[in-house]
């Protein structure tokens, strides 16, 4: 039973300590890093299939973008203008149109009530290795997606 304790006590203390000096955005972004893993298993959009020249370069030249099965039926189902809690984006950005080399990973995830006034998504930028680079409530990020139908604009869905 005293290994058991020391067991359990051991690994909260290292679980805490992991953790030490992360903002609770990064603690996020981690886990949802940790969500996404198998995500090019994922479906896409039937309008956005596969690599396609990015509409401003932000992202890379060139982008491929994964659904999670809450978003992707807002996609093949014109009717809904808004995802639904849970759904997750996931875009990769490329130098070339080949896919040969990832520049960033960058995930957009509707939580409810994390950002009410910019639709509630949380927002997260990777390195190929999963480290973060931006994460939460990212100015640059809503902003410049303001302007699609519930901040996605690749389709207008």
């Amino acid at each position: 039973m005293k290994k058991l304790y020391l067991v359990i006590v051991l690994s909260i203390f290292i679980g805490c300590e992991k953790d030490e000096g992360k903002s609770q955005d990064e603690i996020t972004a981690e886990d949802i890093w940790q969500e996404i893993q198998g995500y090019t298993d994922w479906g896409q959009s039937v309008d956005w299939a596969g690599i396609k020249a990015s509409l401003d370069g932000t992202h890379g030249n060139f982008v491929q973008i994964w659904l999670n099965t809450q978003a992707l039926p807002s996609f093949e189902d014109s009717i809904s203008s808004e995802l639904p809690y849970g759904s997750i984006c996931v875009k990769e950005g490329y130098a070339s149109s080949d896919g040969s080399s990832i520049n960033t990973v960058t995930v957009m995830k509707k939580i409810e009530g994390f950002d009410p006034d910019h639709g509630d998504w949380f927002w997260a930028s990777f390195d190929t290795n999963g480290d973060v680079n931006k994460a939460g409530s990212v100015s640059s990020c809503y902003n410049c997606h303001v302007s699609g139908i519930d901040y996605i604009r690749f389709t207008e869905h």
